[in-house]
């Protein structure tokens, strides 16, 4: 029977009930349902005038007659359903399931669930339970679920037809080693007395709220039920606004997923930044541009993940270097990143934060380190001369700007010294796109002699190399190629990054480029090791998927 607040089925449409009760000019009882598609709905709850209900949307309700909705079962009858062979089979999907028993991890071959179903002719070994998307709308009779599961550990109910915590309540406190609870996709009201409720989930240490529409403060309100829990998912709820927590709560936090929620402002993650505990934050797609950190916050986290959102500025990547415990970035899709190719971004990355290990789930080794920060002197040594920077330490005096906008600058310097004139990358004064004339000389061969040459500056240097193939008759694998600046023969810079361009190394018209005998440099062969060791992780990563 439908009360006011039951979620309910219809014709495959899911909705919470709002109104019970006769309807003028018609005969017979109705049902409000506010639906949780929008497009299911016709009204707001008004009709001919006369308000009935409410509804956040504008189409999100209509009425329906009571023998047309499904209340649900009892998490019970679902569990004897799908995992006893008296049931009926409730999938036909074919997957792989692994299902915990006493004695170790199961794998299970599913179709239909039958073979599952004869593993489980006893549930009391039952330690893992899907049940999601089973219409589940309550927990059925007083301690039959105890009885029949006594060890379960995890538990999805995702996606069904709960309607409060205090459903939630009463399915676990009748599990008593309850470990890990989905209750993602679920609208759950809040009921009086929460904190009567805390024994029941007095285990419990994961705990998944994804997609249940929630905000901060009801966050809040039920956070007094789980004081244990140390990995929390909120993602894609509508969680904005968060005003600091009461005193003690999340203190056991560890783990934190606010992905997918209209953040937008970093300032809201500072009700977070004294959690004592707290070691990984995930805030992909939460619409974030800037960041503010002080030295003093955040003291233990170690993982963040920011990919996703709309930071444009270097500047972030100086924030997070303030993260003392840092080291694991994950940042792709936003906007900074497309300021430069993707290795270059990388290095810079990991010149401007000291402690990261690793780095959009690829290793960075300390060899990948040491070519990362030598190039960030090289290539920002230019900024750092002009602001006043010199390589003699008593002249050296960058100016405050420089070091707002490098901070590690210096702490580089002093680990390997300061870049040379001739190590510095030198701005180009040629457009993008214009030929240049270049001198081509080619040591390696004795009969070669110099040439001059009109080459685009959008020429790769892999193109480059297939180009001095012919001329010089030097095969590309036995070719070292440098330019050398026609202002300065000091001025030597090796050629070696084949995706690289000839404007982004800021050759100048005239300059040479001369072919050498050699094997390419240590920081050639450390880029190529870096990039296979990303292509097996990748690959490896795709594997398990």
């Amino acid at each position: 029977m439908a009360v006011v607040g039951s979620r309910i089925e219809s014709d495959s449409y899911v909705g919470t009930v709002r109104f019970i009760g006769s309807v003028p000019n018609t005969k017979g009882e109705w049902v409000g349902i506010e639906w949780d598609d929008c497009n299911r709905g016709k009204h707001d709850g008004t009709k001919d005038g006369v308000r009935y209900f409410s509804c956040k949307h504008p189409t999100g309700g209509s009425f329906v007659r009571p023998h047309k909705i499904n209340h649900g079962i009892s998490i019970c009858d679902a569990i004897k359903e799908r995992y006893t062979e008296q049931g009926s089979v409730v999938s036909t999907e074919e997957t792989n399931l692994f299902i915990v028993v006493e004695g170790g991890l199961k794998k299970v071959e599913t179709v239909g669930m039958e073979k599952v179903q004869k593993q489980f002719e006893n549930l009391h070994q039952l330690k893992q339970a899907a049940m999601r998307d089973q219409l589940i709308s309550s927990a059925g009779e007083k301690d039959l679920l105890l009885s029949l599961t006594p060890k379960l550990v995890e538990l999805d109910i995702s996606k069904n037809l709960l309607p409060s915590w205090k459903v939630v309540y009463e399915i676990a406190n009748q599990l008593p080693q309850l470990k890990i609870l989905n209750l993602s996709e679920n609208h759950l009201s809040l009921s009086e007395n929460l904190r009567e409720y805390v024994p029941a989930f007095s285990s419990l240490h994961t705990l998944i709220l994804n997609k249940c529409k929630l905000t901060w403060n009801e966050v809040i309100a039920s956070s007094v039920m789980w004081p244990h829990v140390q990995d929390l998912h909120l993602s894609s709820n509508s969680i904005s606004e968060i005003c600091p927590a009461p005193d003690n709560v999340f203190d056991e936090l560890e783990f934190l997923n606010l992905s997918g929620n209209p953040i937008k402002n970093w300032d809201q993650m500072k009700s977070f930044s004294t959690l004592p505990k707290l070691t990984t934050l995930l805030l992909n797609e939460c619409n974030l541009s800037e960041m503010n950190i002080h030295s003093d916050e955040f003291r233990k986290l170690e993982n963040i993940s920011l990919a996703g959102n709309k930071f444009q500025k270097l500047q972030v990547f100086n924030e997070l270097n303030k993260l003392p415990a840092l080291i694991n970035l994950t940042i792709r899709k936003n906007p900074v990143q497309d300021l430069e190719d993707e290795a270059t971004m990388r290095e810079i990355i990991i010149a401007k934060i000291g402690r990261l290990e690793m780095l959009n789930r690829t290793a960075v080794e300390p060899a990948e380190r040491t070519g990362s920060e030598l190039d960030y002197l090289r290539k920002f040594g230019l900024e750092w001369k002009d602001s006043g920077g010199d390589q003699d330490p008593a002249k050296n005096n960058p100016s405050e700007t420089f070091i707002k906008n490098h901070p590690r600058f210096m702490e580089i310097v002093q680990e390997y010294g300061a870049p040379a004139d001739t190590q510095i990358v030198k701005k180009s004064s040629a457009l993008k796109g214009n030929l240049i004339e270049l001198t081509i000389e080619a040591p390696v061969n004795p009969n070669f002699k110099p040439v001059k040459r009109r080459l685009p500056l959008s020429m790769t240097i892999g193109n480059l190399k297939l180009f001095l193939q012919k001329l010089t008759k030097t095969e590309i694998r036995k070719q070292r190629l440098v330019y050398v600046s026609r202002n300065d023969h000091e001025h030597v810079v090796e050629l070696e990054r084949d995706y690289e361009t000839l404007h982004d190394v800021s050759i100048e018209p005239q300059d040479i480029i001369q072919v050498l005998e050699g094997q390419p440099s240590w920081r050639y062969r450390r880029e190529q090791r870096a990039i296979q060791a990303h292509l097996k992780a990748k690959k490896l990563m795709e594997s398990v998927k």
